[in-house]
């Protein structure tokens, strides 16, 4: 069980509960199937930054298996916890609508369970619940944010327009974040960028957790980059990160007493190991030897452009009271700017790789309508 997983308040789990159960599949909620709608920003389902926390009279929870909700019900969820962990209306509902995409896309390992660790790190410190981001346009075509040591999904939130504006006037335009907790699934801002038209990189650091080169032990982040492409049918995407896997699977393996694949990681002696506690003790390893090494330095270097912690100065993003003010940089490009059918000509020859060669990239996948969450999480989720 995860270390942040606690037991609720008994009438906080039943109150919450009973809420959520009656959301699944009530159409009052949202639409009936699930599907998304955009109100106020790419990702929204609907703004809940003004309604209150759930309030009823419930009956006690089953406490076996899992709990299955509709993407509206986790995104109330999701807030209430941020709320109650001390972070504002503003980045309650930002991390919340960050967490249903990721759970919508599959990337649970990004999802409902990350957001425990923001949870702990409101509770402890590390993340300022109240945090303002502050915006700078130094160039026309370069919007820098500082993130106030709150979330870099906030802070997108803040800067996504001016940037979005910037590339459509000079063609291609940077945003770069510092100052900020871990940012999460990339995929989310790769694919809001797309959304408008844009091609998107998006690049970030975390704190040291991944040997490079000859290192032995943790001295850069699992540095994650994603891509996306625009198109009418939606967006393809990829997002990955350096290292031969994340480090929430390890970790999760490490809970859970199963073995690694020696390739993932280094034990605290700096010898590959199999054993994911003593990984976690040790360093993880990129993908691909020293070819993943250099696109691991590539995305720090980006990262932390604009004034982000590197990897190697930033504090711990689960433990302690200080913050490790990591940094994000987002490029985007208006493809028209070059080419008005680059769209059309991308896809067309995605489809002729699909065809005639089984290549299926930045795969499009419809997204989740109901979303299973293991019970112990969706009880610490409850507790807030």
């Amino acid at each position: 069980m995860s270390p942040h997983i606690g037991m609720a308040r008994p009438h906080v789990v039943w109150v919450r509960a009973f809420v959520l159960s009656a959301v699944v599949g009530d159409p009052a909620w949202g639409r009936a199937d699930g599907s998304a709608h955009r109100v106020g920003g790419p990702i929204a389902w609907q703004d809940m930054s003004d309604m209150p926390p759930s309030t009823a009279l419930p009956a006690p929870p089953d406490l076996s298996g899992s709990r299955r909700l509709t993407p509206q019900a986790l995104q109330v969820l999701c807030r209430d916890a941020v709320l109650a962990a001390g972070g504002s209306p503003e980045m309650s509902t930002s991390l919340a609508e960050a967490t249903v995409a990721a759970e919508r896309r599959g990337k649970r390992d990004v999802g409902a369970a990350h957001l425990l660790d923001y949870l702990a790190a409101l509770r402890e410190g590390r993340l300022k619940g109240d945090a303002s981001p502050r915006i700078d346009r130094p160039r026309a075509a370069v919007v820098r944010v500082d993130a106030d040591h709150g979330t870099a999904q906030l802070a997108v939130d803040h800067a996504a327009g001016a940037l979005v504006e910037a590339a459509r006037d000079c063609g291609i335009a940077v945003l770069t974040t510092f100052n900020s907790y871990p940012a999460g699934e990339l995929a989310l801002y790769a694919t809001r960028f797309a959304q408008e038209g844009l091609v998107a990189l998006v690049c970030g650091n975390s704190s040291p957790l991944m040997a490079v080169h000859e290192a032995r032990e943790a001295v850069a982040g699992t540095n994650p980059l994603a891509f996306a492409l625009p198109h009418r049918h939606g967006p393809r995407v990829f997002d990955q990160a350096s290292s031969a896997t994340a480090w929430v699977k390890v970790r999760d393996a490490a809970q859970r007493g199963e073995p690694i694949p020696g390739e993932w990681g280094l034990g605290p002696d700096g010898e590959p190991t199999t054993d994911a506690t003593a990984a976690l003790a040790g360093a993880l390893l990129p993908f691909g030897g020293a070819k993943g090494a250099n696109i691991a330095m590539m995305i720090e270097m980006l990262a932390a452009m604009s004034g982000g912690s590197f990897s190697l100065d930033a504090a711990p993003f689960d433990t302690g009271a200080e913050p490790p003010d990591l940094g994000l940089f987002i490029a985007a490009i208006d493809p028209t700017a070059v080419d008005p059918r680059y769209e059309e000509r991308v896809e067309e020859h995605l489809q002729r790789l699909t065809a005639e060669h089984g290549v299926d990239f930045g795969r499009r996948k419809p997204p989740r309508t109901r979303i299973d969450l293991p019970e112990d999480l969706y009880q610490a989720l409850l507790a807030g």
